[in-house]
């Protein structure tokens, strides 16, 4: 069955929070043997394995879902964004959410798959499999002089090379803090006293059905990891960080695929009534802030709460 590539918003929400089960019968998929993402016949998601092969109408993709970390995002997961006031009227003007590009993050290892320090010792590993694959010819096959092994491997390794360094400037990411609630953390460092600013909730589902339909979004948990013992996912680099950098519980929002590394970002389509779920105005703000904000989102039309900063609550002794 030949794959479309279509993803709508339901098919993107269902992928999000399927990883080795199908999704029809609650069978564990075998490992090496590809999930299907589609349609049945009525149009409804379906993520199954062979098991259920029948129930797909339309294949969106294969997934090789063993070749991934597990970043599953449970659909009521809430999801935080903090921005000063100049970003947020940008969001209401323009109706668009900004995906910055990979390469363009203050972290340096952004989309990276580990430490400079380690770099033969990850290239050992993938010259050693290289050199298997190429020496293993498939039955009939001609077996492959000793300097052609060499040389094809040498070839696979810079090639892989090359993928990695383009991937991080064709991939586009939009970041969100999950919590259940506010972090001060975050206020201080993207609303910081003296200024004003905003946090905007939403859900992992009310995310994913918001974004322009057309688009190819995969939302999925960063992976936090220890780059002194292991290396990032090869297929999935740009949802793994370093462990330092776990207080962030970030889920990412990740465009990719046959992009231009012209742009900077990547504005994409949302519909803010779906997308927020309240406003929050930074407890650091001046008092009459709360006021001007509320004012703001009604003249855009929308109906969302304004509700006060959990900062700003007052103890008893």
């Amino acid at each position: 069955m030949e794959s479309t590539g279509r993803f709508n918003a339901d098919l993107r929400a269902l992928r999000s929070r399927s990883y080795d089960r199908c999704q029809s019968c609650e069978e564990q998929l075998p490992r090496d043997v590809a999930a299907y993402a589609g349609y049945a016949l009525d149009g409804s998601a379906r993520y199954v394995g062979a098991c259920c092969l029948p129930e797909i109408y339309e294949l969106a993709t294969h997934v090789y879902w063993w070749w991934e970390a597990d970043k599953r995002v449970e659909p009521e997961t809430a999801l935080w964004r903090y921005m000063d006031l100049a970003k947020f009227l940008l969001l209401l003007e323009e109706k668009t959410l900004f995906f910055s590009r990979a390469d363009k993050f203050d972290d340096p290892f952004e989309g990276a798959s580990g430490l400079a320090t380690r770099e033969k010792e990850w290239d050992d590993f993938y010259l050693a499999h290289f050199r298997d694959v190429v020496r293993t010819p498939p039955p009939g096959g001609t077996p492959v002089p000793d300097e052609a092994v060499e040389h094809n491997a040498q070839r696979l390794l810079a090639s892989i090379r090359q993928i990695a360094a383009r991937d991080r400037r064709t991939t586009f990411v939009s970041c969100w803090h999950a919590n259940s609630g506010e972090s001060e953390a975050l206020w201080r460092l993207y609303c910081p006293p003296g200024s004003s600013g905003v946090a905007i909730k939403t859900t992992a589902n009310r995310l994913l059905h918001a974004l322009d339909p057309p688009a190819q979004i995969e939302i999925g948990r960063v992976q936090y990891v220890d780059f002194r013992r292991s290396f990032a996912g090869f297929h999935d680099r740009i949802f793994w960080k370093r462990k330092s950098l776990a207080h962030e519980s970030e889920v990412r929002a990740v465009c990719r695929g046959n992009l231009s590394d012209d742009w900077a970002g990547l504005p994409v389509s949302v519909d803010l009534s779906a997308l927020l779920e309240q406003v929050v105005p930074s407890p650091f703000a001046p008092a009459w802030f709360p006021n001007l904000l509320a004012s703001l989102v009604g003249r855009f039309g929308l109906k969302v709460p304004i509700e006060d900063s959990e900062l700003l609550a007052q103890p008893f002794f």
